[in-house]
């Protein structure tokens, strides 16, 4: 009988991650602080291997954004725009600010860059959007000034942190912001209008830092099972269910474990730099030999999973026997939650299913399309977030691991069913851009 998650060592953990270390933004002393934290546990639980690999990665910071407003004809853009985030990787605005008219884009289809819009500022809905570099071009030969991007998945009025990739960005010159839902609405529901858009941003390596430990095996030392979360966060907040929640996750099951000898290895990831694409995880992705990749059998990876109010979800990129086997563990566990055969992209078990590992991917959205409502925004603190959900999503996620490390034969294969797998692919080609390296980042620019 494996022990249970612990809620007293739950919310000690949160009050450490959250109250006494705070903010765990990428390349920051936070981010390396609660490392040190998981990492000092995980010694304590007396864990086989304790790792810490570091690695560079393009780091990027604002000194300041603002945005402000004023109808046509007005003689100067003075109403302010409460809401505005400089974007992860935007460039600075030449001078000290760019003004213009404001043009509505929709979600940036080619026809939306047909109107005129040189010396304009658009206005872009879709946090992904400049993910896409056909829709970086067509901004960039458009003649306009400056683009504000909307995300879509918080349709809310207060601020949210729009997080991108080092390698969508780079090369993409043009000075770019985020606003909320609410205001994007405002505003185009007042166009036209004058805006006026100032940011101050600088670019720079930083260090980072993944927290690698291991359950040997017993019987199969070589077959490794994955068990992930991230524990950096983005500036807006003190991310506890993003993803406090998944460290938590880590250091439950790595405590529950810890006395047991499991026939199969249990490797225990906390990964820095998630909020920029995975890029810790990428990066150990990178770092693994092949005959390595093929060892890691299959990833269970944990992010946002405690908010109070949503629903628990399995998001099963494998093959159908791994999805049967998560639906008779969680009905067996009477654990209600939303399992179904997906492609999840935007979180650190992606990198492992590049090469070939299946995964389950653990969230609990509170918005209909997946969404969860606190989201990058202020409001992801510990008031939001509930130990009992965490607890058990942690109890359930250790029986299903259970089955899987002692059993005689892996209950399903390492490998992912033709038509995710295509889909992994497909997303690894058009959102990943591999290969890709901290080295030729343009800090430059």
């Amino acid at each position: 009988m494996l022990p249970r998650a612990s809620k007293p060592k739950i919310d000690r953990h949160w009050e450490v991650l959250c109250e006494q270390i705070g903010h765990r933004t990428a390349g920051t002393a936070g981010e390396s602080q609660a490392a040190d934290y998981i990492e000092k546990e995980l010694h304590r639980l007396g864990m086989d291997q304790v790792e810490r690999q570091e690695f560079e990665f393009p780091n990027a910071s604002s000194s300041g954004c603002t945005l402000k407003v004023s109808k046509t004809g007005g003689k100067r853009a003075t109403r302010p725009v409460r809401s505005v985030r400089p974007r992860t990787y935007g460039s600075s605005t030449p001078g000290k600010s760019v003004r213009g008219p404001l043009a509505y884009l929709q979600s940036g289809l080619p026809l939306d860059f047909k109107q005129p819009l040189k010396g304009k500022i658009g206005l872009l809905i879709g946090a992904f959007a400049l993910a896409d570099k056909r829709v970086q071009r067509r901004a960039m030969q458009s003649g306009l000034k400056a683009l504000l991007c909307v995300d879509m998945r918080v349709p809310f009025a207060w601020p949210t942190s729009i997080g991108a990739a080092p390698q969508w960005m780079d090369g993409f010159t043009m000075p770019s912001a985020g606003i909320s839902y609410l205001d994007a609405i405002e505003l185009v529901e007042q166009l036209p209008l004058q805006a006026e858009l100032a940011i101050r941003s600088k670019f720079f390596p930083s260090v980072s830092q993944n927290i690698i430990a291991e359950i040997k095996g017993s019987q199969h030392p070589d077959e490794v099972i994955v068990v992930s979360g991230h524990h950096d966060c983005v500036e807006e907040n003190v991310g506890a269910d993003d993803n406090g929640s998944g460290v938590i996750f880590v250091l439950e099951l790595a405590r529950i474990f810890a006395k047991s000898r499991p026939r199969r290895t249990i490797r225990l990831v906390s990964y820095g730099v998630e909020e920029r694409l995975s890029v810790g995880s990428y990066l150990y992705m990178r770092s693994l030999t092949k005959r390595q990749h093929r060892q890691i059998k299959f990833v269970i990876n944990a992010d946002s999973i405690s908010s109070t109010v949503g629903t628990d979800v399995l998001r099963v990129t494998g093959t159908p026997p791994m999805e049967e086997l998560a639906r008779r563990v969680w009905k067996s566990q009477q654990h209600p939650a939303e399992i179904s055969a997906k492609v999840h992209a935007y979180s650190d078990h992606f990198p492992l299913n590049i090469v070939g590992t299946p995964s389950i991917s653990l969230g609990r959205p509170g918005i209909e399309g997946g969404g969860c409502w606190q989201l990058h925004s202020p409001h992801d603190t510990v008031e939001h977030v509930s130990a009992a959900v965490l607890a058990r999503n942690i109890d359930t996620s250790a029986e299903f691991i259970k089955r899987v490390a002692n059993a005689k034969k892996l209950p399903f294969a390492r490998r992912i069913e033709p038509k995710l797998a295509h889909e992994v692919a497909t997303i690894a080609r058009d959102v990943y851009y591999h290969p890709w390296s901290p080295e030729r980042f343009n800090y430059d620019r």
